[in-house]
Order: structure tokens, then sequence, then C-alpha cells
């Protein structure tokens, strides 16, 4: 039962809670029985022994400790739901008075979803771009497949643009050899991109068998920092030379890429794919002008600390997430970028607060126009799931799970108020 509210800070309020002596009858009674198993009580099979017996073996006082949290719970959650709060994040609970035989009388400090007052959103107007597809991005994919396929010829002459060249590679600084800076038999395209610039130009002309020694500035965002913006020494010898012969670019070369039956065939799928990309980066900037724009024009509450830590960390773990499936220890990662996780969290603050915007606009669209998810749009996203994981029976269980359908329900839901959105915005 709530008997008083106080509030600390806009988004923080302190409840002072009281459970009457019926309330709790039930949670003694189940803490006394589970005790009682625990324990050998003479005369009696474990379970089995009365409330009163327990309570004069152990204490009245050991079976409210066993009940506490269970009752604490039940009615703090009860409170809640009565009084429609929007926590976030479990309440910090101190108790008050725990006598037995009296209410139990406890303080709850909680955390809320902090409000905000909508601008008019529906007249914020922007301008959606059209699709458009550079032919040159479209030649340039072309130029990569058609290098995949190219047939490696070893030759006998110099360097041109365009050869792969098989190297050793020695850097020095000030005549002391770097730890980790001799590699045997390194493969480079002469021409593209290289670590360091200006190392390509220094290979064309040679041939195999060649030595050179010269020197070039490390780059200014070099991964080990200590050599960046340093003048290294490199001493060179080329190992082999193999010109790049590509095929030509017809029906043939269309077909071994095993997709597709002529060349324009291939053109068309890759126009295709670029638009489908230039149409998801156009949604994405589009949405986040149009987020941002009802952001300055809204007002929102203080957020919390509380809620802009608990958003940092899971900003931390879908980086660690990342970072993780690319085959690389978050530690290293840490450790190679100087920084501390504590760094990376307070660098995404802003962002986060961001974040923590976007979510109490979109939960205020889907209040403000009604929107809602039916039962067969879940079953249907579902059924699809279900369909791509045919052969995967734990995979099937979980998307099955009630916690799943909610989860598909608030994504659904999310996904709506977005699209409301964006057709509203659009002109």
């Amino acid at each position: 039962m709530l008997k008083k509210i106080k509030e600390i800070t806009q988004t923080q309020l302190e409840l002072l809670c009281e459970v009457g002596l019926e309330e709790m009858i039930p949670y003694l009674n189940k803490a006394a029985n589970k005790i009682s198993q625990k324990i050998k009580i003479s005369g009696f099979r474990p379970g089995k022994a009365p409330y009163e017996i327990i309570k004069k073996t152990v204490g009245e006082m050991e079976i409210y400790q066993e009940a506490l949290d269970k009752i604490i719970s039940q009615d703090y959650f009860e409170i809640i739901n009565k009084e429609k709060l929007k926590v976030i994040d479990q309440p910090k609970i101190d108790i008050q008075i725990l006598v037995p035989g009296q209410p139990i009388v406890y303080k709850a400090i909680v955390d809320l979803l902090p409000k905000v007052k909508l601008c008019d959103y529906k007249n914020i107007k922007i301008k959606k771009p059209k699709i458009k597809i550079d032919p040159k991005k479209i030649d340039e994919i072309v130029k990569k497949l058609q290098k995949s396929k190219a047939k490696e010829v070893l030759v006998n002459r110099k360097i041109k643009k365009e050869d792969k060249v098989k190297i050793d590679i020695e850097m020095f600084d000030n005549k002391i050899p770097l730890e980790d800076g001799q590699i045997k038999n390194h493969l480079i395209i002469v021409g593209e991109p290289f670590f360091i610039p200006g190392f390509n130009e220094n290979l064309i002309g040679l041939e195999q068998k060649d030595e050179k020694e010269f020197e070039l500035k490390m780059p200014e965002n070099y991964f080990n920092k200590n050599l960046a913006n340093k003048i290294i020494n490199f001493k060179i010898k080329i190992n082999s030379v193999y010109q790049m012969d590509l095929p030509e670019l017809n029906d043939e070369f269309a077909k071994s890429l095993g997709e597709f039956k002529t060349f324009k065939d291939l053109l068309k799928q890759l126009e295709k794919n670029l638009e489908i990309e230039e149409k998801l980066k156009i949604d994405e900037k589009f949405e986040n002008e149009i987020f941002e724009q009802i952001m300055n024009k809204s007002n929102f509450e203080e957020i919390s600390d509380n809620l802009i830590k608990m958003e940092t960390e899971k900003m931390f773990l879908e980086l660690e997430q990342e970072i993780v499936n690319q085959g690389i220890k978050i530690k290293d990662y840490l450790n190679h970028l100087k920084k501390t996780e504590e760094d990376f969290k307070k660098e995404f603050q802003p962002l986060a607060i961001k974040r923590i915007r976007s979510i109490l606009i979109i939960q205020e669209i889907i209040k403000n126009e009604n929107l809602e998810v039916s039962e067969e749009e879940i079953a249907e996203q579902i059924n699809n799931l279900l369909k791509v994981y045919s052969t995967d029976k734990e995979i099937q269980e979980r998307f099955q799970s009630e916690n799943y359908k909610k989860y598909l329900k608030g994504e659904l839901i999310n996904k709506k108020a977005i699209e409301f959105l964006k057709k509203t915005c659009a002109i």
C-alpha cells in the first residue's frame, strides 16, 4: 500500500509503502514451509511442521527475512501498476520497520522515464532526396570483379602499375630495426592504396631480385602511435613480379560469377544492389533529420544519470559485440586505442541522450496516434522466421516463446511509429 509520494527530482520519486499483516500471511506461510524443509524438526517430516512450531524453532524474524523479498516485490509492482508509473531499472529499497506481528514499512526510490511535450510534428516537412545511381560506381564494382578473376602470370620485367609483387620489407628507425618491422614475401597490388603513403611509388621500375632503400613519413593515424609522423627507413627486395591478365568483360565473364546469363544481367543486378544500398542510406538520413527536428522543437524533462548510464552501457555492449564478431578481443581493441571502457562510455553520453529522446518520441507517437500491432501481424512475422530456421528446434522454440512475442510486438510497433513519421513529414 502506498502511503506517501515525495518528488526528489522530475524523474526520481521516493515512495513510502506499507504492507499489512493480511497481505503477508501467504508469503510467511510459504517461507515457513521452505525453512522446515531445510531443517530437522523433531516429530515432523520435512515441510510438514505447523507455522507455530517453526516459529518457536527458528524465531519468527527468520521467517520474515525468508519472505521479505517476495513480499516487497509483490507490493512494489502492485503500486507501480496502480499509480501507472513508468519506472526504469530496479528500485532502491530501504526497510523502515520490520517487526514480527506488525506491518512492514519501506521506502522505494524509483527512477522514472522522463516526460516529453512533443512539438506539432505533423507540420514538420522535409524533402526526401531521390535515388540517384552514379554509373562510375557500377564501373568500379565491375573493375573489382574483373580483378578478382584475373590470371597471375609470372614475368621477368620492370614493375608497372597494377602488377602484383611479392617483396621482403625491413623497417628501421635511425638505423635500428623496428620490432615486428621485418616482413617476408609480402604481397602488394601496385597502384592500390597502401597503409603507408608513397610506398607503392617506390616499387615502379624495379624488377625481380632488385633491392632498394628509401625513407617515408609515417601517416598521422598510424596504428602504432610511437611511429606516427616519424621518418622511417625502408629496405625492400623484389622476390617476384606477376602480371595481372584481366578477363574480357562479356557474357562469359558474367557466367563465371555463377549467377548471370549475360553481361547485361550482371549490370542490371549491380544497379539494383546499388539502388537498395542508396535507399537505405537516404532512409537513414531522412529518419535522422526528422528526429533531429522534433528533438529541437520539443520539450524534454531532464534525463536521469541512471538512465544515461544504462544506455551508455548498452552502447558499449553493442560495440563489444561488433568487435568480437570481427575476431578481435575487446581488451586488445581498447589497448590499441589507449582507451578504457569508461572513456568510451563518457564519449557515448551525447549520443545516448539522443537515443533516449528518440525512444521517448516514438512512445509519444504510439500513444498520440493510437498505433497498435495485431496478433496476426506478430504471427506472420514469427511464421516467416520459422520458415527460415525450419531445421533448428531450439531457435524455433525461442521464436514461439511469450518473451520473444513481447519483444517482437515492441519492435513492430516502434517500426510503425517511425514509418508514420516518415510518411507524415515527407514532401
